[in-house]
This record gives structure tokens, sequence and C-alpha cells, in this order.
């Protein structure tokens, strides 16, 4: 199953241009990072990129890329309206 997670990793992915950058956004080590994309493609038996620099998705990727920006808005936004539930029932 695909986690937020993953999304937010092919997104920072996409938005640095390297594995590096990325990891140093999602705080995490290249390694680790490269670790969690290998085995969403394990999972998925897909590639969702091409490592040759510059890193480059897939057909695949952009296919998870496009579903993480539309879910990961709304998640937040989601998230924010709890908040603001949760905030009006303190007072």
């Amino acid at each position: 199953m695909l986690e937020v997670k993953h999304l937010k990793s092919i997104v920072a992915i996409y938005r640095a241009g390297s594995l590096t950058r990325a990891s140093e956004q999602l705080h995490v080590t290249p390694s680790a990072l490269s670790h969690q994309i290998k085995s969403l493609e394990d999972r998925l038996n897909q590639r969702l990129f091409y490592r040759n620099p510059p890193i480059r998705l897939t057909e695949e990727g952009l296919i998870l890329l496009k579903c993480a920006e539309k879910v990961l808005p709304e998640l937040q936004s989601t998230e924010d309206k709890l908040k603001d539930v949760f905030s009006q029932q303190k007072k």
C-alpha cells in the first residue's frame, strides 16, 4: 500500500532533482531515502526513477507524482480542518 511518506518522497525527489537534496528536505539520509524508494519499486514491481544523473521520473513515477500532487494537499486541508474543529471545541 502507498503511504504518505512515499508520496512526499516522490514529490521531494522530483522538485529537488536529486536524492541528496530531497533527503535533506525530508530530514532523512540519502541511503534511507534510496532504500525507501527501492522498497516501493519492489512492492509495485515498477521502476519509478531513472537514476542516471539527472534523476528523472519514469512514466509510472509521473503517475505517482500526479497522485501525490492531488492527495497531499487534500490530506493537509483535512488535517487543518480537524485541528480547527478541535481548537473550537476547547473554547
